[in-house]
């Protein structure tokens, strides 16, 4: 008995580094433009796209941001590649989606910055270049803010005013789901499954979607 109690006290000590370094697992939530969940084997994972940093929700492009990484895989299945956990518990991944590096393509489709603090990938900063002479997303504006600069005003209370924000849909983004699309649908009665009770609550942002504000849209769909 005294060994088993050893043995289980054992495992419970493992360090973070024994946890796997590749995870398969299925985006069901999309927060921001670089933090997404993540269920594996019914564990849910708060993932922090590595390396690079996004706006802020609340900052100009911050919704464009979320909506493009959302766009791509909401609802699809991803293998994450451990790199760390930071100061907040998530783990700090590259999200691969079919061999694509997701991280990557929010920098080359500019719905982020390289996070120059943490940031050892030399391709990473070939795609920031390519999105700033293309003029792609938040690059379009001539002094987009970056979201380290933006939390430092905010936190001293000298926030830099917002660009407007562009609508929910974004050009040349694939569609989290090949039926599916942000159309005139705004109650759970429409919704033909709890995936697509999810798309439009991540994807398209129908808020109502989600009465109790728990993250996860119209309950009798999604029990």
């Amino acid at each position: 008995m005294k060994y088993w109690i050893a043995a289980a006290l054992g495992l419970l000590a493992l360090p973070a580094a024994a946890s796997p370094s590749s995870i398969s697992c299925r985006v069901v939530a999309v927060l921001d433009g670089d933090t997404l969940k993540c269920l594996a084997d019914w564990r849910e994972i708060t993932v922090r796209l590595g390396q690079i940093d996004a706006p802020e929700k609340a900052q100009a492009y911050g919704q464009r941001a979320k909506y493009a990484l959302a766009a791509r895989v909401f609802g699809r299945n991803v293998t994450l590649e451990r790199q760390e956990q930071d100061k907040y518990g998530r783990l700090v991944a590259r999200v691969l989606l079919d061999g694509m590096d997701i991280n990557q393509q929010q920098l080359r489709d500019g719905w982020a910055w390289v996070y120059r603090q943490y940031a050892k990938d030399a391709a990473y900063y070939g795609a920031e270049r390519e999105a700033r002479v293309a003029s792609a997303g938040l690059w379009a504006d001539a002094r987009p803010i970056p979201p380290w600069e933006w939390r430092r005003g905010a936190r001293v209370g000298r926030t830099p005013p917002a660009l407007p924000d562009a609508p929910a849909t974004v050009p040349g983004a694939a569609p989290a789901a090949a039926n599916w699309s942000c159309g005139s649908k705004q109650r759970c009665s429409q919704m033909q499954s709890c995936d697509e009770a999810r798309y439009y609550l991540q994807v398209c942002g129908v808020a109502r979607l989600d009465a109790n504000k728990d993250g996860e849209p119209c309950e009798a769909l999604c029990r």
